[in-house]
């Protein structure tokens, strides 16, 4: 078996990866995690948000980039500017492009979760902290904003703070399997092998074909 920190870091990154990879924006199906920003009252050039939901990040940038040139506040351009970058792994400007959209007006819990992992990506754990508060803020009864501190709180090794988050994330969606994978990580980690247990059975409940909960329960229960 995998030395237990190496197997939790591994999966923190995975889930830091897939949340970015697998999120959508306006034109596209809402992700589990993430949500599309309001349009009203703004509009995005449709052609550069075809480029995006195709991605062809490259050509999305350059018609964002474009549509921003005639109007430069509008903040759902800025906010889909942002995303393409980071799709690139341009994550510095992605997060120019988030704190702009903001500035410019933009009100939205999941913009802020898509900048708080930005932020993550970044390793600027403080800013991402603050980007996933603000997120809680909006939306208290969202289970994102959690999720995300308890990410940072994680890599960050304050385990305690993890453990209220990740918490709190499955209060409010007690189906948030990525939650409750990276709790049982964090509990195996400081040697709660029960616990940690108990969340990876009941992601087998939930989701009986899910291949990650099963590998890590049978490497525990050999222990």
């Amino acid at each position: 078996m995998e030395n237990k920190r190496e197997h939790a870091g591994t999966w923190l990154r995975l889930v830091f990866c897939l949340a970015l990879l697998c999120a959508t924006l306006c034109c596209a199906k809402p992700s589990p995690v993430k949500k599309p920003p309001p349009v009203e009252p703004w509009s995005c050039d449709p052609d550069a948000d075809r480029a995006m939901k195709a991605q062809d990040y490259e050509t999305s940038i350059i018609r964002h980039r474009k549509f921003l040139q005639k109007e430069p506040n509008n903040p759902l351009a800025a906010y889909h500017l942002g995303y393409s970058y980071g799709q690139l792994g341009e994550h510095h400007l992605e997060v120019a492009y988030y704190e702009k959209a903001l500035h410019l007006g933009l009100r939205d819990d999941a913009a802020c979760f898509n900048l708080g992992m930005a932020y993550a990506e970044l390793g600027e754990s403080q800013k991402a902290i603050g980007a996933f508060n603000k997120a809680i803020t909006m939306n208290p009864r969202r289970a994102d904003g959690f999720f995300g501190l308890g990410l940072v709180y994680a890599q960050t090794g304050d385990g305690v703070r993890a453990e209220k988050a990740f918490l709190k994330a499955i209060k409010r969606d007690p189906a948030f399997l990525d939650a409750r994978l990276n709790l049982s990580m964090l509990y195996a980690d400081r040697g709660e092998f029960q616990k940690a247990m108990a969340q990876l059975r009941k992601i087998l409940e939930i989701d009986p074909d899910h291949g990650a909960a099963k590998e890590f329960l049978e490497s525990l229960e050999k222990k």
